[in-house]
């Protein structure tokens, strides 16, 4: 999955120092900056539903559910979204990230259009995170009230099991995410490079000619009905395969 030989025009995630021009292009596509503050929306409503429990649970699967089904529409938007959206532009090899991670350390400025090495792996392990805790919440009971969708799929044994890994596992996706705003905020302090902005507005000032617009272009329509199709996915999940109560 490693990117082919930084070049200035070519590579939609080159690095580059020292640029004699700068201009403000298209790096994000809309789907990905949805999916982006969904995620974080949802995250928020998540903790609150989650401290609150009681009735509360009922919107906190709800929202559980929602976050799956944006997870697995950007596990495929990698693969079938614009360029810089895809996980092959930015997924680099360990030998790659270690690089990346020295030139950190010495405070060496490097500038990549899509995410830089070690924030392609962030994107992959915090995806990976939120698919685990989401799908663990589908089989989980709080032993008073409320259960996953799921939950009478397994034994009670497997439930509770699935249960302690969901209260348990939050801690890991809190620490990826305290570990990604640190990241951005280090960006910021250390290089004046703002991450939040283009994540909202979609363009990234970058040096003249190392990207092409067209690299940030997706279909809206192909995003749209993909994400239906996800969240159809889920809908039959969680509601037709659920035992019918007796």
């Amino acid at each position: 999955m490693q990117p082919s030989t930084p070049s200035r025009r070519d590579t939609p995630n080159a690095e580059h120092s020292t640029p004699d021009a700068v201009a403000a292009v298209p790096v994000w596509d809309l789907p990905v900056r949805f999916v982006h503050w969904a995620l974080v929306a949802l995250l928020v409503l998540l903790i609150v539903t989650g401290k609150l429990g009681a009735d509360w649970l009922e919107w906190h699967m709800r929202c559980g559910e929602s976050v799956l089904a944006l997870i697995a529409f950007r596990i495929l938007w990698g693969f079938v979204g614009s360029r810089n959206a895809r996980f092959v532009t930015f997924v680099s090899t360990p030998t790659r990230v270690a690089r990346y991670a020295g030139s950190v350390a010495r405070r060496a400025k490097e500038t990549y259009v899509s995410h830089n090495p070690l924030g392609g792996w962030m994107v992959l392990a915090l995806l990976a995170a939120l698919l685990a805790q989401v799908t663990a919440g589908l089989f989980a009971n709080d032993d008073i009230l409320w259960e996953g969708p799921l939950a009478a799929r397994v034994t009670k044994e497997a439930s509770d099991a699935f249960s302690w890994f969901h209260r348990r596992f939050w801690w890991v996706i809190v620490a990826l995410s305290i570990a990604h705003i640190g990241a951005v905020i280090a960006h910021l302090a250390l290089w004046r490079d703002d991450l939040i902005t283009p994540m909202l507005t979609g363009r990234k000032t970058l040096p003249v000619g190392s990207t092409h617009p067209a690299h940030a272009a997706a279909s809206l329509t192909k995003a749209g009905v993909l994400l239906a199709l996800c969240a159809l996915a889920v809908w039959y999940g969680v509601t037709r395969l659920a035992p019918v109560a007796q």
